[in-house]
This record gives C-alpha cells, sequence and structure tokens, in this order.
C-alpha cells in the first residue's frame, strides 16, 4: 500500500520548452544523494528538473534539498520499492527526454548539454544509453562495447541499466509504468529485473535505441565481493524470469549457465572459493527465475502499467 503523496513543490523555476526530468529515487543515503545534487548544480545545460521521490521515514533529505535552491525540484514520498518510487514520478515529470538517476550516481558537468544536443541531432532514435564509469572513467558494470552500436534485444538484457538510459516521453508514455513485483525492495524475492522489463518493452514496441561508449554517467564499483555475495541469487532469479517473459529461449538461458558453470570451474581451479560460490548462485538463480517465475508472479498482485 502506498503512503499518501506529499508534494513539496517546486524549489527553483523551469525556463523553455526542452526540459529533460530526472526521477531519482531515493533512502537511506544523504552523502550520495547530495553528491548528485552537486553535480546537477553544476549542468552546464539548466533546462531540466529533478524529481526525487522520497522513501525515508522522515525529513532528512528535506534540509539537504533546500541546500540547492539553483535546481528546480519536486519532491514527493511513495512506499518501499524502487519500482513503486519511480512509477510515482512518472506521472509528474514534464520532460520531452526521460532519465532515471541512482541517487549514489553522478553527472560529469556537461552529460545533459550533450544529451540534449544527441537526441536533437538523432530524431530517427527514440532512446540514449550511455557507459558507466567509476570517479577515473573506468568502465564498471557489464562490459562495454567500445563503439556506439543500435540497442539490440541481447544488448539490452546484458547491460540496459537504468541509471545510464535516457528516453524520449513517447517511450514513456508508450510503454506505462515500472513492473511493481520486481526491483530493490519490492514485495517478493525478485529484488531487480524491472529495469530490463522496462527497456526491453520499448525494444518489442519498434522505438528504436542507442549505445552510445563516449556518453559517460559516474557511478561506485557495482563489482564488490560483499555486493556479490548478497544479490548475485537474487538478482539471477529475476534474470532468469525476464528471459522467460520476453521470449529468450533455452539456449540463451544454456549459454548463460554455461558461462557460469565454466567461470565456476575456474575460479575452484585457482582455488577462489568465493567466487565458486559467486557463480553458482548465479546459475541457480537463473535457472529458477526462468523455470519456475511465471509461476511465482502469477501468485503476485498484477502490474501497475
Amino acid at each position: 500500500m502506498r503512503y499518501e503523496i506529499t508534494d513539496y513543490g517546486l524549489i527553483g523555476p523551469i525556463d523553455g520548452l526542452n526540459v529533460i526530468s530526472l526521477i531519482v529515487a531515493t533512502v537511506n543515503r544523504l552523502d550520495e544523494l547530495d553528491r548528485l545534487m552537486v553535480s546537477l548544480d553544476s549542468q552546464t545545460y539548466r533546462d531540466f528538473e529533478v524529481i526525487v521521490v522520497d522513501q525515508n521515514p522522515d525529513e532528512r533529505v528535506v534540509p539537504l534539498l533546500q541546500r540547492h535552491p539553483g535546481l528546480s525540484i519536486r519532491h514527493l514520498r511513495s512506499a518501499r520499492g524502487l519500482s513503486r518510487a519511480r512509477n510515482t514520478g512518472l506521472p509528474f515529470a514534464k520532460g520531452k527526454i526521460i532519465a532515471f538517476p541512482d541517487d549514489d550516481c553522478w553527472y560529469p558537468k556537461d552529460l545533459l548539454a550533450i544529451v540534449n544536443a544527441w537526441f536533437d541531432d538523432h530524431v530517427e532514435f527514440d532512446g540514449l544509453f550511455s557507459c558507466l564509469c567509476d570517479a577515473d572513467n573506468n568502465p564498471v558494470g557489464p562490459r562495454w562495447p567500445e563503439r556506439g552500436c543500435l540497442c539490440t534485444k541481447q544488448f539490452i538484457l546484458d547491460r540496459a541499466l537504468s541509471t545510464c538510459g535516457f528516453l524520449r516521453r513517447q517511450i514513456t508514455d508508450a510503454i506505462g509504468a515500472f513492473d511493481e513485483r520486481m526491483g530493490l525492495g519490492a514485495d517478493s524475492q525478485y529484488q531487480s529485473g524491472e529495469e530490463t522489463d522496462y527497456y526491453l518493452r520499448p525494444q518489442k514496441l519498434g522505438f528504436r535505441m542507442w549505445f552510445e561508449p563516449s556518453v559517460r554517467v559516474h557511478h561506485p564499483s557495482l563489482h564488490s565481493p560483499d555486493r556479490l555475495r548478497r544479490s548475485t541469487y537474487s538478482f539471477a532469479r529475476s534474470s532468469g524470469y525476464v528471459m522467460r517473459a520476453h521470449g529468450f529461449t533455452w539456449w540463451s538461458l544454456a549459454t548463460r549457465l554455461t558461462r557460469s558453470m565454466g567461470g565456476a570451474l575456474i575460479s575452484l581451479l585457482k582455488g577462489d572459493t568465493g567466487n565458486v560460490i559467486i557463480y553458482l548462485l548465479r546459475s541457480a538463480g537463473l535457472l529458477r527465475g526462468y523455470v519456475l517465475g511465471p509461476r511465482d508472479m502469477a501468485r503476485l498482485s498484477p502490474r501497475q502499467d
């Protein structure tokens, strides 16, 4: 059940018609959220709004937001769950371009100017994906292509992170909401996969999206051992379900399982038992999500779209 949504109003004006809407879900992070806001305050392109969807139990983020009067900020509240938060923010977005930055990412100062110009210059595309890099500009997350490419179904499955995605308004209008049965904080054991599902839907409808490695968003490493041990099974389970839901074949699943089992074997030969466990968890999660995910989802509340 949702909390009542409270709109704290706008802090700072929005000028012009070429607005970019940034929907930021946040919980239990202040320093990271402030780093993001500082990076937004430094943007050379100024025609954007920030919709902060707050899932904290108190008013801890209000003073932080008030320290950035130069930004156009709308402060909303929602119940826990990343998909719920983004669905709460979407109806308030005014932008021609919509993005979903994580509360622990941050933007280079010219990012939004580059994104806005890219969409103006590439009317044939409906979405843009950037590369994800750490503070030293080293790529983090999946293995990113060295050259720009069309976002195929396989690309989206492997690499479509919401932090990196920028969509024209017609995509978000066409595909609707995130599936609230999935994602961090969802009332299920499927604690990821919602963003992959979200970006596979426009691909299925024929929208065209492009990956451009020269466009970069900053984010801490996604591959810390503690994070992998904690989340690998749940995330793999979600990925397996999304593969099944979007028509990826058993052969596609077998290819992923083979890679994971090969990684486990190589790690075993190296004596790296920690990685052996992670690879085995990934294999088990993928298989379980692909086989039993549709049954699990059928028992949950209907998707919100």
